[in-house]
């Protein structure tokens, strides 16, 4: 498993450009970002090789900071490549509640980042389908 860093703000203009601004400055790379819309408010979703040192950097700025646990699973950067990840969560009976993927290395490997009700079982099917869980981005 892996932490995510989520981080609450206003649906505001600006508030994408602090965050990117801050973790830019702290030199933190983002790897991958969600935004969730929730009305008045927004949720940014943030894949980093460094969760704990963003959600340090993004406290001591005074925005509202969570790590949240996902499975970060490796899959071929190919068409289809999506789809045994997708099959092993069927066949397990898995339900995913939210997810998002970025690209690794194009045309060899990309990550898919996904929620669900049992992580454990989530990344047990997918190195059953001979995939890879990641628990370091570095």
């Amino acid at each position: 498993m892996y932490n995510e860093v989520s981080v609450f703000v206003e649906n505001k203009p600006g508030k994408l450009s602090r965050v990117a601004e801050l973790l830019g400055n702290a030199g933190i790379d983002i790897l991958a970002l969600e935004l969730a819309d929730e009305g008045q408010y927004g949720v940014f979703k943030i894949l980093t090789a460094e969760p704990e040192r963003a959600k340090e950097v993004l406290s001591n700025a005074n925005i509202a900071v969570a790590l949240n646990k996902v499975a970060v699973i490796e899959i071929p950067d190919r068409p289809g490549g999506l789809v045994q990840l997708a099959k092993a969560l069927e066949n397990a009976g898995l339900n995913v509640s939210d997810a998002y993927g970025c690209i690794i290395e194009r045309g060899k490997r990309a990550v898919f980042v996904v929620k669900g009700d049992n992580l454990e079982a989530i990344e047990s099917a997918a190195r059953n389908a001979g995939l890879t869980t990641l628990t370091s981005l570095e």
